[in-house]
């Protein structure tokens, strides 16, 4: 796991709170970035948060948001994203937007965690949407990233709309839900876990609470012969493509990394699971 030398510059991630917010968010301006990825192969790193020197590593997809004071979004991490990964024993390396191929080359990634947000797919993935404006740019780093996890037959985790995609990749498309837009911290309601499943080995049970914060699902029609685990009302929570390049690859539409550093057990063995696939194989 030893660190690349093709990196030309570093760049630092660093803990703020937006104005009106109670989290914390590790942000990077965004003009700063794509100046550095414009010179250069900057490595990207996070102020403060310190993982073992023979932690893996995971590779993680930015984030967007938009401070109330900028006119422009910032490249992010959640805090909850970044406790979930470092208190399981993982190390966060973040990717960019920009030379996605080139830092994962660099990185040498031994997992990989695709996280939530909001942001464009192709239409012909939107199911009995009309026809409209999509901006791809963000959309294209998780299919990189995703054919990178295939090509280097790497353990992959992926929650909200990291999970669509994933699921989209294997055939599936997505549709608009109403009612499952509540508040990310707390528990909305459960999802029943398949026996068998990946899930069910990791967690050792039939139903798990999920907290429930998204307004897109992945269409039950869609899904073929792959693993699907559903909520109450029918809305597949999660998702396992079968005869995949890895043991472990689980999709989740729920958010558990909020209820790992809490103690919450399933969110726990979630990723605590990933990790040790990452680390062992």
């Amino acid at each position: 796991m030893n660190r690349s030398q093709n990196f030309t510059s570093k760049l630092c991630l660093r803990p703020v709170v937006y104005p009106g917010d109670d989290k914390i968010t590790y942000s990077l301006p965004a003009e700063e970035t794509d100046k550095a990825f414009a010179d250069g192969l900057p490595e990207i790193e996070l102020e403060g948060v310190v993982a073992e020197a023979s932690a893996p590593k995971i590779a993680v997809i930015l984030t967007r948001d938009q401070h109330p004071d900028r006119s422009e979004s910032d490249y992010t991490l959640p805090q909850a994203t970044v406790e979930a990964i470092t208190l399981s024993g993982g190390k966060i390396c973040p990717v960019g937007y920009d030379k996605v191929t080139e830092q994962l080359d660099a990185i040498r990634p031994d997992g990989v965690f695709l996280p939530g947000g909001v942001f464009d797919v192709p239409l012909d993935w939107e199911k009995n949407e009309p026809e409209h404006p999509v901006d791809l740019r963000r959309f294209n780093v998780y299919i990189k990233v995703i054919n990178y996890a295939k090509e280097h037959k790497l353990p992959l985790l992926a929650v909200c709309g990291g999970m669509q995609v994933l699921a989209c990749c294997f055939g599936a498309k997505i549709g608009r839900i109403e009612r499952h837009r509540t508040n990310v911290k707390e528990f909305a309601h459960k999802m029943t876990i398949k026996n068998g499943s990946l899930l069910q080995k990791i967690t050792g049970i039939s139903e798990m609470e999920v907290n429930s914060w998204h307004t897109w699902a992945v269409s039950k029609d869609n899904i073929g012969n792959n693993i699907a685990h559903t909520s109450p009302d029918g809305v597949v929570e999660a998702v396992e493509p079968v005869n995949s390049w890895h043991p472990f690859v689980l999709g989740l539409q729920s958010h558990p990394e909020y209820f790992v550093k809490s103690g919450y057990r399933p969110a726990v063995d979630i990723f605590a699971n990933f990790i040790k696939a990452v680390r062992y194989g």
